[in-house]
């Protein structure tokens, strides 16, 4: 009875349906657009520049402290513990840049060309030019030189083309004055604002010559090859970390070692992406409860002109609990055809039409900065299963609430006065 009551007014229940679809449509839509962006966002920040983990001295952390390195003995443990792991070291030290006229400050950021491709893709993200970080041809005195790659903004800044000379002058570590005649090899694609700016990267052999600098390391990045075993395995370097203090103390200016995960190094990232996991629901029930007011005025006409017909099941003797189950029913089954029609029409967008995600590489051809992370102007769209359950199972949650209450008008029906 209840399906046959559904179709007493098809343009009604159409109209009903399509609304509540359409709703599900819009969430599942952007429930697959903030998980493939989130998704982008953490990839961007693990496989671009953090890594799943990195290893630093407190002080460095504390002040970028010079000084605070890490001995190249720690490397050689660790890789020997952990081989399952990719481990690439890194060096950071400020400069001033000098080409033609022009001349900035920059942060120099110094890599394994051999280990560094391990853990991040560094030294793939390259918009001009190569990616070597080799040596370089000398110059007309015989000098060496060697290779570095520049940040896309601070090319533009000077007005540096791959080929180009760039001097480096600094403050090494034996307080002599560091300065050195570089090749620029290429030009990175934006990976950081900061790094865009300013950065300089260079091989490790190329700053301990500039910085006359050799005893160790400041950072260790890590990738794991199951990310979901990040808390294991971080508990375990740490205690190896720890040992290798123990048997051959560090100097105390430079603080005790320090291992933290991307989450720890990055926490307005990860704040924001759990942040996202409760906005969206809360924008979708609130987009979910709007179509619901459709079936709210579908209900209230339909026990509106069928008040006589309730009150002759009543007076045969039809009990009004069951006439409530059975307009209950109603909402129910335009509920569940909704879902089934909002899920395949969703489906059908993200792994079609959307199956190449949003470009918006027209308008931000670099993409666009969030909490420090560039996103790329390509924004895929990753729909999980448990997305799509918990979206149908919420718009037939709301719709059945949301027709409770005209139907419970049906159970005060008095059929005397409904008859007559």
């Amino acid at each position: 009875m209840a399906w046959r009551n559904i179709w007493r007014n098809p343009a009604r229940s159409g109209l009903t349906v399509a609304a509540l679809a359409g709703s599900l449509v819009l969430l599942l839509l952007y429930l697959g657009l903030v998980a493939g962006m989130t998704r982008q966002m953490v990839d961007h920040a693990t496989d671009l520049a953090l890594g799943h983990m990195q290893l630093h001295r407190q002080a460095f952390v504390d002040d970028q402290d010079l000084y605070a390195t890490l001995p190249w003995n720690t490397l050689k443990e660790l890789e020997t513990a952990f081989p399952d792991l990719s481990m690439a070291p890194r060096l950071y030290a400020s400069a001033l840049a000098s080409a033609g006229d022009a001349s900035n400050g920059v942060l120099i950021k110094a890599v394994d060309p051999q280990r560094e491709p391990r853990v991040t893709r560094l030294l793939e993200e390259v918009r001009e030019g190569t990616s070597d970080l080799g040596p370089a041809p000398p110059t007309d005195a015989g000098l060496p030189r060697h290779h570095v790659l520049i940040g896309a903004q601070l090319a533009r800044n000077m007005n540096i083309t791959p080929g180009a000379e760039l001097i480096l002058v600094t403050q090494a570590a034996d307080a002599s004055i560091g300065n050195a005649l570089y090749q620029v090899a290429g030009v990175l694609k934006p990976i950081d604002p900061a790094f865009d700016r300013q950065g300089v990267l260079m091989s490790i052999a190329a700053f301990q010559s500039l910085m006359v600098m050799d005893q160790g390391f400041h950072e260790l990045s890590f990738k794991l090859k199951d990310v979901s075993q990040l808390d294991a395995v971080q508990a375990a370097v740490a205690a190896k970390v720890q040992a290798l203090t123990a048997a051959q103390p560090l100097d105390k200016l430079g603080g005790p070692p320090l291992l933290r995960n991307w989450r720890q190094i990055a926490p307005a990232l990860a704040d924001m992406i759990s942040m996202y996991d409760g906005v969206v629901w809360v924008i979708g029930l609130i987009v979910v409860a709007l179509a619901a007011l459709g079936m709210v005025n579908t209900m209230i006409m339909a026990i509106h002109e069928r008040t006589r017909e309730f009150g002759v099941l009543r007076a045969i003797g039809m009990d009004k609990r069951w006439l409530l189950v059975m307009v209950l029913i109603e909402p129910l089954l335009l509920a569940l055809i909704s879902a089934v029609l909002g899920v395949v029409a969703a489906l059908v967008l993200i792994k079609g039409l959307l199956k190449d995600g949003i470009d918006l590489s027209a308008s931000m051809p670099d993409g666009f900065d969030m909490v420090g992370i560039v996103i790329d102007p390509l924004m895929p769209m990753q729909l999980e299963p448990m997305h799509v359950i918990y979206a149908a199972l919420l718009v037939i949650a709301i719709t059945m609430i949301a027709a409770l209450l005209p139907s419970w008008r049906v159970m005060r029906v008095k059929p005397a006065e409904s008859m007559r």
